[in-house]
This record gives C-alpha cells, structure tokens and sequence, in this order.
C-alpha cells in the first residue's frame, strides 16, 4: 500500500455502522450480480456492484444524506450548499427535500443537462459558476459564508465517508469470499468510505482505485504520496472531474493498494459493451472498473474473486445515442 505509517483518520467502524441505520428505508441495497460476461475476459471470477440502480442513479445519495441527517434543526433556515458537478448535488437535492432544508447546488458552467434537470426537480436551487468543478466548489464556499448555509462536500467530509463506506459494507455481507475490490475515484469518498470498511474487516483483501488519463488527479497524488493541484483535462467523466483533499488521499495512502487510469478514448466502448452484454445503462464515471477490465489494466489471478463497483447512470440521452450510433 502507499504508506507504512498510520495516520489517525476521522473515521470508526461505528461511524459507518450509525450511517447504515441512518441510511435505512433511504438508500437501496444494490445488488450484486456475478458476470459471466467479465469472468471470461478476465479470467477471475468478476461480479457487479450495480450502485447505478440507487435511488438518484448513483451512490453519492448514501454520503449527502448521512451528512444532511446528522445536522442541527437550526440547519432548517439557511439550508445546506454544495458544490457537483451533477450527481453529489442530485443527492444533496434530494436529501435535503427529505429533510426539508433549502438546498444550492453550485455546478460548473457545462454541467450536465439531464443532471441539473433533476437536481431541480428535487426542489434545490441551482447556481452555475466556473469552468469546472474546482472553481464551483469556491464559489459554494464563499455562498455559505454568505448566507449562513451549512456546506455538504462532495467527498472531504467523514460522515459523507461513512455513508459512502456502506457500499463496502453491503460487498462483504453479500460475498465475504471477495479478494479484490475495484472503486472509481473522482475526489475519493467514494474509495475512501469502501476501503476504510474492507480493510478493517479483512486487510487481505485488495482495493483497487480507477481514473481516467484525463481525471488523474488523485492517481498522480497517490503514487508521488502528496497533495498537489493537477489540472483537468477535458473529460465525457464529469463525475471524475476535479482535485481531491488531503483527507481522502490520506485513506487511499493508508487503504487502498493500487491506482489505475484507463484511457479517455475507451470510455465509450466500455458503455457500449456493458449495455450490450450486461443490460445496465451505465454513465462515464460509473463505468471505469468495467473500462479497466476490458483494457486489461488491472492484474487478476484465475482463483481471485472480484467485485467492481459500477457506480452512477446518469447519462445525457444525446451522449448514450451518441455512442450508440457509433
């Protein structure tokens, strides 16, 4: 793994034991499908995470409402602010009308259609600033000094963590026998939460972390072992879009024993072939671990039983006909 020395983490096994109570009647148990179709190409035993099927169509709802439930009543008045670049404000949104808190979601300039769509239809109020979501997640910071609003982050928050490590929590209570665990990394909660929650459990088991070359900040963190800005490149994966924070490069120094990058350029492919031979619509950023498979990025022995973590589907329909045609 990254690092040898430990470093104390704001985050329990209790934390994310509390989420998955709090989380009940909310979030979905997503399932968990073998796949004969990546089992062959792989040569292990490969098996899907489908958190595309959550409520909202991705995972980040787990983490937003953690957050969001565990805050004061006095939260009520000025609401809550974040900054997404599409799915994190859709959580929040909805979240936050299950709470009945007022909720902003600050989106970059060319944040997606379909996403800001629902986002609104949740009841939140959108704001589009920036070119990406670095310069968004600014602006939110400055809006909540501003109006008092209580700032749900995307992923450098141990109770958005939490909510997000009930997704490993769910992995091994359906398959205890998994050795190795493949997650997408945009800012890292996500990878955070899972590997915290494996690790503890079982520190055999591998973990796994996936970008893209065009959103590699965190893998270019992770394999220098230090925080520095890495700009983006343009990207279909906008839920990859972004930097991450000290806090969850930490985790994935201390958790998480390897990143890959698949190229931009597969993307596409790998949607295509996971609705042709899995039937599930998956978006950019969800469809990473599949990608990873398919270009052979990840070493896999034939005894290994592996679970990839198929994240979000919130595609634009102009974006999936797109590929569909081609």
């Amino acid at each position: 793994m990254g690092q040898t020395t430990k470093k104390s983490l704001p985050l329990t096994p209790a934390m994310i034991m509390q989420a998955r109570k709090r989380l009940e009647g909310i979030v979905l148990h997503t399932p968990l499908e073998f796949s004969p179709n990546l089992s062959g190409i792989s040569g292990a035993s490969v098996s899907v995470k489908w958190e595309c099927l959550q409520r909202t169509g991705v995972f980040k709802l787990r983490g937003a409402y953690n957050k969001a439930a565990s805050l004061p009543p006095e939260t009520a008045g000025p609401g809550v602010v974040t900054a997404s670049s599409g799915n994190h404000g859709l959580a929040v949104a909805y979240a936050a009308q299950q709470l009945d808190f007022p909720a902003t979601v600050v989106v970059p300039e060319e944040a997606s259609q379909l996403k800001m769509n629902k986002i609104k239809q949740y009841g939140a109020t959108i704001l589009q600033h920036g070119a990406n979501y670095d310069v968004a997640a600014a602006h939110s910071v400055e809006f909540a000094k501003e109006t008092g609003a209580t700032i749900i982050h995307a992923y450098a928050d141990p109770l958005v963590i939490a909510g997000q490590g009930t997704v490993g929590y769910e992995i091994l209570e359906d398959y205890p026998e998994v050795n190795v665990v493949v997650v997408p990394i945009g800012g890292g909660g996500l990878i955070s939460g899972i590997s915290f929650w494996v690790k503890t459990v079982n520190p055999h088991i591998r973990i796994v972390g996936v970008q893209t070359t065009a959103t590699r900040a965190f893998y270019e963190n992770f394999k220098a072992k230090r925080l520095f800005y890495v700009p983006v490149e343009p990207t279909i994966a906008d839920g990859l879009a972004g930097n991450t924070e000290q806090l969850n490069l930490d985790f994935g120094l201390q958790y998480v024993d390897d990143v890959v990058l698949v190229e931009e350029s597969g993307l596409r492919q790998a949607i295509r072939w996971t609705l042709e031979n899995e039937r599930r619509v998956l978006e950019p950023a969800g469809v990473v671990g599949i990608a990873a498979l398919l270009e052979k990025k990840i070493q896999l022995d034939t005894d290994e039983n592996v679970v990839i973590v198929a994240s979000g589907s919130n595609i634009d329909i102009d974006l999936l006909r797109s590929i569909m045609q081609t």
